[in-house]
């Protein structure tokens, strides 16, 4: 008789841990669309946070940033100080890089183009040009003289 209460106490426990089992996955199942929903804008947004930052981590970028920020008629025209919004476009390589930066002072804002390729480890840029939205024509950022 012991016996047999043994095998039905060890059924009851296997039953028990097989429902938890069952509510979980249930759960779990009931759940996956709202799971997918929260996880692929968290994923896109890691993607999008990673690219910007690799971007704005590159030489080129930096340095047409610095340009802008120091050249003296890109200052008069957007104002002070100026910043870089966060939406860049382009495309960049360990040995190319195409940039579109936008960029805003406090009286207006404006776009830098930036072409560039990379020799022997070193940057040489074709294009650093500053587009204002407002008034004038291209801004050229690596000859301040010339005015194109």
């Amino acid at each position: 008789m012991k016996i047999k209460e043994e095998w039905n106490l060890s059924n009851n426990e296997t039953m028990t841990d097989t429902s938890l089992l069952l509510e979980k996955r249930s759960w779990v199942a009931g759940k996956w669309k709202w799971l997918i929903l929260c996880l692929v804008p968290l994923f896109i947004v890691g993607v999008f946070t990673f690219v910007m930052g690799t971007m704005k981590s590159s030489e080129p970028y930096e340095k047409a940033l610095s340009l802008a920020q120091s050249n003296s008629v890109v200052k008069s025209i957007l104002g002070q100080p100026i910043e870089a919004g966060w939406f860049i476009s382009g495309s960049i390589s360990n040995s190319d890089a195409e940039l579109e930066i936008p960029i805003k002072g406090n009286k207006s804002s404006g776009t830098i183009y930036v072409e560039a390729e990379k020799h022997s480890g070193h940057w040489q840029y074709k294009t650093m040009t500053v587009q204002p939205d407002t008034e004038g024509g291209l801004i050229n950022l690596l000859n301040p003289n010339v005015k194109k």
